[in-house]
């Protein structure tokens, strides 16, 4: 259950999204926003510090509180309400910081991977593979997380996890459309088999070059199949 400073915290980018509070804009005074919003001044304030400490909003002495540029944000839940590209340009750039994590994270992970994680990870991919063949799409997302977690945490370094948390969350809605699409299911099976055998080969660079490839083809994957729910699927 949300916190009240939560609620007012959604309120602000609820109306930023729809463009009552403008980007560049000044906010409401602290009296009017409480009313508008249905709140103490204490939670509206508290609200705006949350914002403000996302650099979605900028607090000016003297002069009011503004809405930041969108580039100037660092709340990836913030920037996934607001952003203007379409759903797949959206979800094309969290594939990319996604790389940008994972590509370096395989290639260490082969380096500390022992053979009990190695077991592990080849129980997440037959998984994928006999979910896949029964249509079990939730299945497949289900192995083909827990695939991508064993190696991030492996690493042992609790700041990948912490990084990756928020980019998983925004990557959820894109995960469930993407993986409907048997073609990119079978890609993925294709992919994870690789950079499985890089791992126990125990071979960094491999396990680097088979996730960097892995992290490509689901691009390019989502420029060919992905498609907004008005637009058709390719069926070839």
């Amino acid at each position: 259950m949300r916190s009240r400073v939560e609620e007012i915290v959604e309120f602000i980018l609820a109306a930023i999204e729809t463009g009552r509070f403008a980007i560049g804009g000044r906010l409401p005074g602290e009296d009017e926003l409480a009313e508008q919003a249905g709140a103490s001044r204490l939670t509206v304030r508290e609200a705006v510090k949350t914002l403000a400490a996302q650099r979605v909003l900028n607090a000016v002495q003297g002069r009011g509180t503004f809405v930041n540029p969108v580039e100037k944000w660092i709340s990836i839940e913030a920037l996934m309400r607001v952003n203007r590209g379409s759903p797949m340009d959206v979800l094309l750039q969290l594939v990319e910081v996604r790389g940008y994590i994972e590509i370096g994270a395989a290639e260490h992970f082969a380096r500390v991977v022992t053979d009990e994680q190695l077991a592990q990870l080849r129980a997440h991919l037959d998984e994928m593979i006999a979910a896949h063949a029964v249509t079990d799409v939730p299945r497949v997302i289900a192995a083909d997380l827990a695939f991508h977690q064993l190696i991030l945490d492996g690493c042992d370094n609790p700041f990948i996890a912490a990084t990756m948390q928020p980019l998983g969350r925004a990557l959820v809605e894109g995960r469930r459309e993407t993986s409907a699409v048997p073609q990119m299911r079978e890609h993925a099976i294709h992919e994870h088999g690789n950079v499985l055998a890089a791992l126990e080969r125990r071979d960094p660079p491999a396990a680097r070059k088979a996730m960097r490839s892995h992290m490509r083809q689901t691009a390019a994957d989502t420029r060919t199949y992905f498609r907004p729910a008005e637009e058709p699927t390719p069926t070839a």
